[in-house]
């Protein structure tokens, strides 16, 4: 029998319509389930906080659950829309899947890229100012009290707060902070009187870490009240090699915590000692083993050199130090390792005469 080119294309296309009912449609027919991401900002610093929407998503019948995922440890999200705060700076996945009522699936990503804020204070003008890694102030609020010195982010009562040292004439005191509005939730007595820089040690046991310039000691505070666990001066140190021959706690520069990869220990201080030649030391923390004994410290590694004059607090961030130089109102990026600028810096912020550094990330 004699097929015409007509008919051939006929049967072909009848066959494959039969195929593809046979196979659920999924290859010829499409499913026409559609995931559709609508988000606001996805970038800026760190808290940002996102409103997301998949109301748009299309599909058969419509859409029966929406399932978001944040790129956090958080736990899934199954509203249509919502907000979300990013707490920490990096790279996160914003993720939705959708499924239609005839069973249908599709799933649509974003990206959010979140920045880290610098807090700094300033100790003439009394001010606190958040600004970007490019020294644009995003805000800043003055404070009730003279001559703010340390600042760090610290969790408390179950969210974050900024503690700022103040020296206040005097009258020296530690003030939490709402980062948001700049209101005052608490103000408290320092455990000595020349308060420097402060630091939180986010991994159990979480403690406010702070450095005073008169008394010349590490303070481990408790981060709901401020009231000192226990206190490292120099006589503490005096056995340690890197320190037995030089000023060690006598001229406090800069402090900053950082967690370390070894999860029996409690992280690291960063401590940079002024003089002629401003060192940089790190120290060791490590926990108590039984309810006699208590939080050790142990300087590891040898110091190393930071040709910097004029510091006023320091910050470990991405694997580098920063530090305020005070008379270029800069803050500069140095190599842990060499001690050496590495030539990049924040520049063009605000302010009179900063004093503390807080890298939120």
């Amino acid at each position: 029998m004699n097929w015409d080119r007509g008919a051939r294309v006929a049967i072909l296309v009848t066959l494959l319509l039969i195929i593809g009912v046979l196979v659920g449609g999924c290859f010829l027919f499409p499913s026409g389930t559609k995931a559709v991401i609508e988000v606001t900002p996805s970038s800026g610093v760190i808290p940002l906080t996102v409103d997301f929407d998949g109301g748009s998503s299309t599909g058969p019948g419509g859409i029966s659950t929406y399932t978001w995922d944040f790129g956090t440890e958080d736990l899934a999200f199954y509203e249509a829309s919502g907000t979300y705060t990013y707490e920490h700076a990096g790279t996160f996945t914003l993720r939705l899947t959708v499924r239609a009522e005839d069973g249908s699936t599709d799933t649509e990503t974003v990206t959010i890229q979140v920045d880290p804020a610098v807090w700094i204070t300033d100790e003439n003008l009394g001010r606190v100012y958040k600004l970007d890694m490019q020294g644009n102030e995003i805000v800043s609020f003055g404070l009730p009290v003279t001559e703010p010195r340390g600042i760090t982010v610290a969790e408390a009562d179950g969210r974050s707060w900024l503690f700022v040292a103040c020296f206040n004439g005097g009258n020296q005191c530690i003030l939490r902070i709402d980062p948001v509005s700049g209101s005052i939730s608490q103000e408290y007595d320092p455990p000595a009187q020349q308060p420097r820089n402060l630091t939180f040690g986010a991994v159990e046991p979480k403690r406010i870490w702070h450095v005073d310039g008169q008394s010349r000691k590490l303070y481990a505070l408790n981060r709901t009240n401020c009231q000192s666990y226990a206190a490292y001066g120099t006589n503490y140190f005096s056995t340690s090699p890197q320190v037995s021959n030089v000023q060690f706690l006598w001229e406090p520069l800069g402090l900053d915590w950082v967690p370390a990869p070894n999860p029996e220990l409690a992280g690291y201080l960063w401590y940079l000692e002024g003089g002629p030649y401003p060192t940089l030391y790190k120290i060791k923390i490590i926990p108590r083993y039984d309810i006699m004994s208590g939080t050790e410290l142990q300087i590891v590694g040898e110091g190393v050199y930071i040709p910097v004059s004029s510091v006023s607090a320091i910050d470990i961030y991405d694997g580098y130090l920063w530090v305020i130089n005070v008379d270029s109102h800069e803050i500069l990026q140095i190599d842990l390792d060499t001690g050496m600028p590495t030539g990049n810096k924040i520049t063009g912020f605000p302010g009179a005469r900063p004093a503390g550094l807080e890298i939120q990330q």
